[in-house]
């Protein structure tokens, strides 16, 4: 089908997503689309405030009505809006309960803000909007692993007073790092493992974390890819549409 001409604007700002600077001729090339096409349209979306265009480096880059649209769009985004529909193909996937959990720094805790319940008579239930602390759980390390090295430290010196098991902590936030998941058993419920996986932002800051929780009688080995795969694609289809532009894989 031929696209239109908004259909081709949407491909070029698009590309900004990608790369921040564009010559007309490689982003040309980029997007498919004749030189004088792609020069009429950036025309129009610098004379819009959409791109800039800079005379020492004769390239585009993303303007200060684009910034100032994402800004609002973003600061309006409801992250719980957002995952819903995540969170649902997860239980649907796995038959068991998935929460959704938002990092609050100013307390260094998370909280979980939804739920999605499995239809299993047995499960367990966490609390919503109850600050929890992170240093514990596949909910919290998956988000404790991704924050600064001092952070790391000053929560786990404020709350883990064994020195031994501070250390194993320190490994096991090492691999949910490389691998971007975390599984745990027995930690903030008994009984009960979870997995999870992080969320991030468009700045690419850990926001909050996504679990499936089940009881622990009911998990088979067999079925943990499953479990994995299922988290971690939720957690990078809820960061891509937050505006993260990394990968977690």
């Amino acid at each position: 089908m031929k696209q239109n001409v908004i259909s081709k604007a949407l491909q070029i700002i698009r590309a900004f997503t990608d790369k921040d600077k564009w010559g007309v001729n490689e982003l040309a090339r980029y997007v498919d689309m004749p030189v004088s096409s792609v020069h009429r349209m950036l025309t129009v979306l610098k004379e819009e405030n959409i791109l800039m265009f800079s005379e020492n480096t004769k390239k585009y880059t993303v303007g200060n009505e684009f910034i100032r649209i994402a800004s609002i769009i973003a600061n309006n985004t409801d992250l719980k809006r957002i995952a819903q529909p995540y969170m649902q193909n997860v239980a649907n996937n796995i038959g068991h309960a998935v929460y959704l959990a938002q990092y609050y720094p100013e307390h260094q805790k998370l909280a979980f803000i939804d739920s999605i319940k499995s239809a299993s008579a047995l499960q367990y239930v966490l609390s919503i909007g109850v600050l929890q602390p992170i240093y514990i759980a596949a909910s919290g390390k998956s988000i404790l692993a991704f924050l600064e090295k001092d952070t790391i430290k000053q929560i786990l010196d404020n709350n883990v007073e064994d020195v031994q098991k501070r250390k194993e902590v320190y490994e096991e936030l090492k691999e949910i790092r490389k691998n971007k998941y975390s599984i745990t058993s027995n930690e903030r419920k008994q009984g009960a493992l979870s997995v999870g996986a992080p969320i991030f932002n468009s700045t690419e800051q850990i926001i909050g974390s996504i679990i499936c929780v089940l009881p622990k009688d009911m998990y088979e080995e067999k079925d943990k890819s499953t479990y994995i795969n299922n988290i971690k694609f939720a957690a990078s289809k809820i960061s891509h549409l937050l505006g993260y532009q990394g990968e977690i894989k």
